[in-house]
């Protein structure tokens, strides 16, 4: 999720049981709203929530985007941001469902090409692709 989505977060709100399990409702960018999976252990941990955004602002609402981002970037030992986090996530769900049109509803990508660009290419499997097949044209 983007940090601004984030930021939004209303468990009482915006955590729903469907006909699948938890679900949570993203509130975001152009005001679009979509629906993202939520595991039990995550569901769980945002209903203990007490009520409110998940990020209250002390002087009501919720946190803005920017500060949810370095609250996050402080909590990672590295100094992660959550956009790193973000494309991370996208390669790592594209490398084991090869659907990248899965992973544009996730990320909440009007655009194909948007999400293209958050994929990493692992080099090594593009070596070893190359490495594969030069070895058929030279057996043939």
């Amino acid at each position: 999720m983007r940090r601004g989505e984030v930021a939004q977060v209303h468990p009482g709100n915006d955590l729903v049981w469907d006909a699948n399990g938890w679900s949570l409702v993203v509130h975001g960018k152009g005001m679009k709203q979509r629906i993202l999976p939520v595991p039990d252990d995550l569901a769980s941990a945002l209903q203990s929530v007490d009520d409110g955004f998940l990020f209250p602002s002390p002087t009501g609402g919720h946190l803005s985007a920017h500060w949810v981002g370095t609250l996050v970037s402080r909590a990672l030992a590295d100094g992660t941001t959550m956009h790193q986090l973000r494309h991370l996530c996208a390669t790592e769900i594209h490398n084991e469902t090869h659907d990248v049109r899965l992973v544009q509803t996730l990320l909440g990508h009007a655009s194909l090409a948007t999400t293209q660009r958050y994929l990493a290419v692992d080099e090594s499997r593009m070596r070893d692709a190359l490495v594969r097949r030069a070895k058929e044209w030279y057996a043939d």
